[in-house]
């Protein structure tokens, strides 16, 4: 399922009588947040449609919203309105090559504090290492492909200073980082079977290497890694039980879910329901391929033909969840896909794309103040200010003799989200809300809102309104 922004109504100016809201029993708070919330909050829309999402979108470049007041019975003294944009984050844009320059394939882009920032990659510069066998575990050997990955460090997101290796393992697909610890997963075989060393140090060549954390009995590996504010690690990973991956750049319809108190134990698979479902229907039908590692894998066949993604990153930014993925749709080149859910459990929707023409293999980071999506592959990588998109400018009122019309506005002003780093956690961003502080007003019957848009960027995006709640006391 697709986050649709297929319209069911669609409105120059309107004027709606005789919908205002009068209730006796709301004690807390006065929420829009459905088609019908917003079709009877409405009293003037100026260009403005409502999705079937239940959400309002702007349709030209400067739009107004303009609620009817809810109404009391008796005198209520409002505290703040606040204000919700759409969860699809659109508003990406191109930027030059964000990676130092020996960084090859698969980046993982690890931000652990405001100006500490680490980047691991395969490294390809002067000093490249030639393929060697290692050990891993008793009794299991690894194979280095090329120079192994190695670690970065910036302060700035603009100049990186080359640490060293970290891992002789050339397929790293992930990384957290806690208590001190940086976390690296990496895949053994490629694609299979995630694996982790953990690291105190990545400036002494020293690693404790864990081994096999997560069976992985899909095959199709290729995790992102989140460690959420409870403390729970959550890998996000390609299952390839529904198709040929050899001939999907090695990527699925399907994406599976697995969680860890500690992300060492407890990694189970099949204890979750799928992250990702973009499924066609199985024929009852089953086929194999052979692997690059030698392997045959069986899958069921699926038609019509299926779109893959995989290569998983993650992110959790206020109380929203997003995956960014390869994107390889039928018929069309590789890309990025844009995923997000308000459950860290529940199935993420496809929210858009980013960019063409390139093997992204994402990761993405919250740092400087933006977020920032590196790719491999390419001479570009993403950044955006985050989810919010600019300009919206509101106001609140209240009507203070209960005659129906408002008496007292605040002053029309900017509100926006503002973003910060979690303390203690690399892969979740802290939101501050896009709200209007009403102590200032006075009390009254009656309370309404308006807000303006103005699309600032030549990029997709648009400020879509989600949801608007005014909290009294």
């Amino acid at each position: 399922m697709q986050y649709s922004l297929k319209l069911f109504v669609s409105i120059g100016i309107t004027v709606l009588s005789g919908c205002t809201s009068t209730t006796q029993n709301l004690t807390d708070s006065w929420l829009i947040d459905s088609y019908a919330d917003w079709s009877s909050a409405g009293n003037v829309y100026n260009k403005m449609e409502i999705t079937e999402d239940g959400m309002i979108e702007p349709i030209a470049a400067q739009a107004i919203f303009k609620a009817n007041p809810i109404r009391f019975t008796n005198k209520r003294k409002a505290k703040e309105v606040v204000f919700k944009q759409s969860p699809v984050w659109s508003n990406w844009e191109s930027v030059g090559n964000v990676k130092p320059v020996e960084a090859r394939n698969a980046p993982v882009f690890l931000p652990i504090a405001d100006g500490d920032y680490w980047l691991f990659a395969a490294y390809g510069g002067k000093n490249r290492v030639k393929p060697k066998k290692f050990k891993v575990n008793p009794g299991e050997v690894a194979e280095a492909m090329g120079g192994g990955y190695h670690a970065w460090h910036s302060t700035d997101m603009k100049s990186w200073e080359h640490v060293g290796p970290i891992s002789r393992s050339n397929w790293v697909t992930t990384a957290e980082y806690t208590n001190g610890k940086f976390y690296i997963y990496y895949d053994h075989p490629n694609d299979e079977d995630p694996h982790l060393i953990i690291d105190s140090d990545l400036t002494d060549g020293k690693h404790k290497d864990l081994g096999m954390v997560f069976k992985d009995e899909s095959h199709g590996s290729d995790i992102a890694v989140l460690r959420d504010d409870d403390g729970t690690f959550h890998i996000f990973y390609e299952n390839w039980n529904p198709i040929n991956a050899r001939t999907h750049a090695w990527d699925s319809p399907l994406g599976g879910h697995v969680d860890s108190p500690d992300g060492i134990n407890g990694f189970t698979y099949g204890e979750l329901p799928p992250a990702i479902d973009e499924r066609t229907k199985p024929t009852g039908q089953f086929s194999s391929y052979i692997h690059g590692s030698g392997r045959e894998y069986k899958y069921q066949i699926h038609e019509p033909e299926q779109d893959a993604f995989g290569d998983y990153t993650a992110i959790k930014v206020g109380s929203q969840y997003y995956l960014f993925s390869d994107y390889d749709p039928i018929g069309k080149s590789m890309r990025v896909a844009r995923w997000t859910s308000n459950s860290v459990n529940g199935q993420f929707q496809l929210a858009g794309e980013i960019g063409e023409d390139f093997h992204p293999d994402p990761t993405i980071g919250f740092a400087e103040g933006q977020f920032y999506l590196i790719v491999q592959r390419s001479k570009n990588d993403f950044v955006s200010p985050g989810p919010w998109v600019e300009s919206v400018n509101a106001r609140a009122g209240v009507d203070i003799d209960n005659d129906g019309e408002i008496d007292q506005w605040t002053q029309w002003q900017p509100v926006s989200e503002k973003y910060s780093h979690k303390e203690g956690f690399s892969r979740v961003v802290d939101t501050s809300p896009a709200k209007i502080d009403l102590t200032t007003l006075p009390e009254g019957y009656g309370f309404s809102f308006e807000f303006k848009t103005k699309d600032t960027t030549d990029n997709p995006s648009k400020p879509i309104m989600d949801r608007v709640e005014m909290f009294f006391e």
